[in-house]
């Protein structure tokens, strides 16, 4: 999996850590390498403005012009003019749906729904359309991932945070913090969700609480059913964060020494989905700039793992912290603290 923009992999905890000094930002060539993309793409890119929201990031990432390849076709004008015209997306286009990053804004936010796509396409048009989906999900992730780099080498806090929530939310396949969550577990869809959420079973960690028969009866579903949701989510990254500041001696000076505890609440290691979740930590002044960021494995955090850094802050000020997975919804811990 590529990095993000470069950050220092820390020493294991020790009883007295050492004071961790903020990574260097990477070149813009050595950017462009890093994600193999062409050089308009990485124009396009760099040109997306100063704390971006969700749709100015997706819309950027879509505009790439390695999508050129995946141009509407005939057969498929219909279906996209439905999804922007009569699905209740999120992002609207504004103009005459035409164009290959139409197509690729559209996708994202239909499938996002999980509420299936339009019969607006012929089974060879929508054949075709898998087939291109997941070179275009490939492509996707390379320029959101980028877009994160350029918003953090600008130490533009508010848009890394808002870059890394439409990345884990395509990567998860619900919007984070639509109370979607439990479409991520296999074998649980819209309608099972619903039924669960009437329940009152509304996130993956109380799903994992649950009785397997009590799983079986509210889906109406027969054994092993309730077994299989409970082995899929028994591991769901349960995060954990605490941080403080360390007393000092010297007033008028704007570097702060925190230390910061990062771990997991799971008596065995995280996982999900047969992998190892990665996590990212950052920090926001008030103003939006990038303060810290942190990328690392949920294979670090066995134990804890202890951070001693210096940020600057002015006296007062109330910084965001928010330290989650890079691929699932429902991990994200947000919190405020004042220097």
């Amino acid at each position: 999996m590529p990095d993000l923009f470069s950050s220092t992999m820390l020493p294991p905890p020790r009883p007295t850590p050492k004071l961790q000094q903020k990574p260097a930002a990477p070149d813009p060539a050595t950017l462009q390498l890093r994600y193999k993309l062409s050089t308009p793409t990485f124009s396009i890119l760099s040109a997306i403005p100063a704390s971006p929201d969700r749709r100015a990031i997706l819309q950027t990432a879509s505009q790439a012009t390695e999508f050129g390849s995946f141009p509407i076709h005939a057969g498929e004008k219909a279906f996209f003019r439905t999804i922007n015209e009569t699905k209740p997306i999120p992002y609207l286009i504004r103009e005459a749906v035409s164009q290959p990053w139409h197509k690729v804004f559209l996708l994202v936010q239909i499938d996002l729904m999980n509420d299936g796509w339009p019969s607006k396409l012929s089974a060879a048009a929508r054949k075709e359309l898998y087939r291109e989906r997941g070179r275009i999900y490939n492509i996707l992730e390379k320029c959101l991932r980028c877009v994160v780099d350029i918003l953090g080498q600008r130490m533009d806090g508010h848009g890394v945070s808002t870059g890394l929530d439409v990345l884990r939310s395509i990567k998860a396949g619900v919007w984070e913090g639509n109370g979607q969550d439990l479409l991520q577990v296999e074998g649980i869809g819209p309608a099972r969700a619903a039924k669960l959420t009437k329940a009152g079973i509304r996130n993956i960690l109380q799903l994992s609480g649950m009785e397997f028969f009590h799983i079986e009866r509210l889906l109406s579903r027969n054994p092993p059913f309730g077994q299989q949701i409970l082995r899929a989510v028994a591991c769901f990254p349960l995060l954990n964060l605490k941080l403080d500041v360390v007393p000092r001696g010297r007033e008028g000076d704007n570097n702060w020494i925190v230390r910061i505890l990062i771990s997991y609440d799971n008596e065995k290691m995280p996982q999900w989905k047969k992998a190892r979740p990665w996590t990212t930590l950052v920090i926001e002044g008030e103003d939006g700039r990038l303060i810290w960021f942190w990328r690392g494995s949920t294979k670090k955090l066995g134990g804890g793992k202890e951070m001693v850094v210096s940020l600057n802050a002015k006296k007062d000020e109330q910084l965001k912290v928010i330290f989650a997975c890079e691929e699932v919804v429902g991990t994200m811990i947000k919190e405020t603290f004042r220097i």
